[in-house]
């Protein structure tokens, strides 16, 4: 069963383009919300069923099956009522027919690739990350005759090896280049257009690279550089560590979930694993909730999903997945919400107020550069922000500022406090931590132990 696709959906059949030339490349690219892997998804399934043919789902990250787009192909197959057609493995998709959809992550395996002949259409999602490599080695591949390569990405940069094979002047023979955004999209989620429209007021610039599909520009203001976008799989005994901002009106409430590790062999000598290490050089981010405007009742949805007790304590309105573990874990919060902080607690969450104070947010952002930041690709309002942050510019003379923008900043400062207990243990300085006439104990201050009696107490480490 076929279910309605949008209008340029058409052109993933057509078997030439506009130029008369048989199809090779079917290449969608622009924004956000533009529905380009639902299309192509289905439009794999038709193929599949139709007949044996042998399908490559391809991107450049590929750690395990889970982040792979088969999830999504499995989605498809059950909304086709397709199910009797097809046979779900750990690994691959076969079609009773004698077709077969397969999943691999090409990077740093340009000799595994060059195996890969034989299929008859390859589909390379998040296309803007692939490297050269990759993608000389993935093309003359796939040279069955009347193979097809498919290509769907949101655009970067414009040296980005995809950008400079198709967008670059002219395209190889046989490419259909389509550009595709929210507005061709007549089914784009309600949800999306809230987190479009608070881009679009509050950011111009980030509305069009992320909805609009404009290219970055590389800055010497942006704050960080030292991350990547990288799949991996959380380790069974990661130590996270949570943290939480709070939404204001319009703005988003978010929680973020991290752990502090380093990178290990995997299973085969060019894979790598996170391992976790308190000593570690990289902090992973392996998971986010974030909802803008959301109501404090829902809050606690938002973060850990329905409740299991028996009255629940709160109802998941919008069936919200939650984060694992976030009920049992300590969470650390922004403390410009009292009130919230209490109803949290009072819900069940292990929550507690962030130290803010002169300096706090410049320091919180120097510690995290000290990490190197592998950010899971399911985090992606992480991304987004990571991309676009950036120190203050002086409007008349273009000079950058040491001063933090105060803007693309809520899922970062959710970072910040989720390793505040990190931060706190690495320092090696005097803080001054102010207990008015209440004399503070060393167990009151994480790490710190009394030096002083009465006023401002001074802490000094242990």
């Amino acid at each position: 069963m076929s279910i309605a696709l949008p209008e340029w959906a058409v052109w993933l059949d057509v078997p030439c383009n506009k130029a008369k030339e048989k199809v090779r490349h079917r290449v969608l690219y622009g924004g956000r919300g533009g529905g380009k892997s639902w299309a192509i998804a289905q439009k794999i399934v038709e193929r599949a069923a139709r007949s044996p043919i042998r399908i490559l789902c391809a991107r450049e990250f590929q750690n395990s099956i889970r982040d792979s787009s088969k999830k999504l192909i499995e989605d498809w197959i059950a909304r086709m009522g397709l199910r009797s057609c097809f046979t779900v493995t750990d690994t691959a998709i076969k079609g009773r027919n004698g077709s077969l959809i397969t999943f691999v992550g090409l990077n740093g395996r340009e000799a595994a690739i060059k195996s890969l002949e034989g299929y008859d259409l390859a589909w390379v999602e998040e296309a803007a990350t692939l490297s050269q490599a990759s993608l000389d080695a993935l093309v003359p591949t796939i040279r069955k005759e009347d193979s097809e390569i498919w290509w769907s990405f949101n655009p970067r940069y414009p040296h980005d090896p995809i950008d400079a094979y198709f967008r670059a002047g002219i395209p190889p023979p046989g490419t259909v280049l389509l550009e595709v955004h929210w507005r061709d999209n007549p089914w784009f989620p309600a949800v999306l257009k809230r987190d479009m429209e608070y881009d679009r007021l509050r950011d111009p610039e980030k509305h069009a690279h992320i909805w609009e599909g404009r290219y970055l520009q590389r800055s010497e203001a942006q704050v960080f550089q030292n991350w990547q976008v990288i799949p991996f799989e959380t380790p069974d005994d990661a130590a996270f560590r949570f943290g939480a901002d709070w939404g204001f009106s319009k703005d988003p409430t978010v929680l973020i979930r991290s752990f502090i590790g380093s990178w290990g062999e995997g299973k085969a000598s060019d894979e790598r694993r996170a391992v976790a290490d308190p000593k570690g050089k990289v902090l992973f981010v392996d998971c986010e909730a974030y909802a803008i405007g959301c109501p404090i009742d829902q809050t606690p949805a938002l973060f850990a999903g329905s409740d299991t007790k028996r009255p629940p304590r709160w109802i998941n309105t919008h069936a919200s997945p939650g984060i694992e573990r976030s009920l049992q874990s300590k969470i650390v919060a922004d403390s410009a919400r009292p009130e919230t902080i209490d109803y949290m607690k009072r819900a069940g969450f292990r929550i507690e107020p962030a130290t803010k104070g002169a300096g706090s947010v410049q320091d919180g952002i120097e510690f995290l550069k000290s990490y190197d930041i592998a950010v899971h690709p399911r985090c992606q309002h992480l991304i987004d922000e990571l991309v676009h942050y950036s120190w203050a510019t002086d409007r008349q003379t273009g000079e950058i500022l040491n001063v933090l923008a105060d803007k693309h900043n809520h899922v970062i400062d959710a970072l910040r406090y989720a390793v505040e207990g990190a931060h706190r243990s690495r320092s090696s300085k005097f803080t001054f931590a102010s207990s008015g006439r209440r004399v503070m104990s060393s167990r009151e201050v994480e790490g710190y132990v009394l030096m002083g009696s009465s006023g401002d107490a001074l802490f000094g480490r242990l």
